[in-house]
């Protein structure tokens, strides 16, 4: 899944932050609209040759901004041209349809590049922050709010301040599962359809659908209220997913024979542009599942700090078999 913002929608988010006011305004302006698409390359529609653009910066004609922002410096260097090259630098601006232009550091605004955007119907707006302040902001909202989604079917919670995602298919337990985790002191923070956003090329942030915020759904039981049956210290609003724990009942006793013991189901599963590691656990009468997923989650921390069990194991069988056969 994708979004978009309008140049309306980013000066209501930004507005009080960076203390926005509007110096340039049309309906056509304010409907202006950014859409994101995948990796974040933006490219404009007006052109018959794509040009990538960035979301957020200083001046920038090469790869242009969608929000270019004029701060002291680049006014400078406006100031510092000839009338021709100036306006040429404007009218090159404009032809990039950006979604905005702030002018930073409570700059007044350039006659000729008001009445540029007047006629290109591109917002420009005024702030008294400073133009490094400006390009932080709107760079991280809009890195945030254009970044591909997608929702996962299972329990997205924190367990030992890992964010762990229970999959399955219906009826293996995963909501009772979470309903024990939770009483052992682990936070919730989505059930059954989390949503994930790739905020870099390596983290994906998890949050629940606002409809669905602390419920919790158990069969027999319906909605549960996390929030507030344990208290606000069960529920988190979002983390980083980590690690994926996947739940699956065996189709017979041949199958589970055949699991290996020392190395047991583990992969990775693509999620978005990452790939995440994910454990499969058989689901069998009698087991303990919570205290089995805990240590599955403190192992799983180990092997992030190097240091494997498994591995472990089979290099002190093969030293002591090294020995053996020395001393025969």
């Amino acid at each position: 899944m994708t979004s978009d913002v309008s140049a309306a929608h980013l000066f209501k988010a930004a507005e009080q932050r960076l203390d926005l006011n509007w110096v340039v305004n049309s309906s056509k302006a304010a409907a202006r609209m950014l859409q994101s698409q995948r990796n974040h390359d933006i490219f404009t529609s007006q052109q018959s040759k794509p040009t990538r653009q960035a979301l957020a910066g200083y001046l920038n004609l090469v790869h242009p901004n969608q929000v270019q922002v004029i701060g002291r410096e680049e006014q400078a260097h406006l100031d510092a041209l000839d009338a021709k090259s100036r306006w040429a630098t404007i009218a090159s601006m404009m032809a990039h349809q950006p979604l905005a232009i702030v002018i930073a550091d409570a700059l007044p605004p350039p006659s000729d590049l008001h009445e540029a955007a007047t006629e290109a119907d591109v917002a420009v707006w005024q702030s008294t922050h400073s133009s490094y302040a400006s390009v932080n902001f709107l760079h991280h909202y809009l890195s945030r709010t254009l970044a591909e989604t997608t929702l996962l079917h299972g329990v997205f919670m924190e367990v030992f301040t890992i964010g762990v995602l229970i999959t399955g298919e219906p009826g293996c337990g995963k909501s009772e599962l979470a309903l024990e985790l939770i009483t052992r002191g682990h936070r919730l923070i989505a059930d059954d359809a989390p949503e994930f956003t790739q905020i870099s090329p390596d983290i994906i942030d998890g949050t629940c659908p606002p409809a669905v915020q602390d419920c919790l759904e158990v069969r027999g039981l319906g909605i549960l209220n996390v929030r507030q049956m344990f208290g606000d210290a069960a529920v988190k609003s979002n983390k980083f997913l980590r690690l994926i724990i996947d739940l699956q009942v065996p189709a017979d006793r041949q199958e589970l024979a055949n699991l290996d013991r020392l190395q047991p189901g583990s992969n990775n599963r693509r999620v978005l542009d990452s790939d995440i590691p994910q454990i499969i656990l058989p689901v069998l009468a009698g087991r303990n599942l919570a205290v089995i997923v805990e240590a599955a989650v403190r192992d799983f921390s180990l092997k992030m700090k190097g240091i494997d069990a498994a591995s472990d194991l089979i290099e002190r069988h093969r030293a002591l078999l090294t020995r053996q056969d020395n001393d025969d």
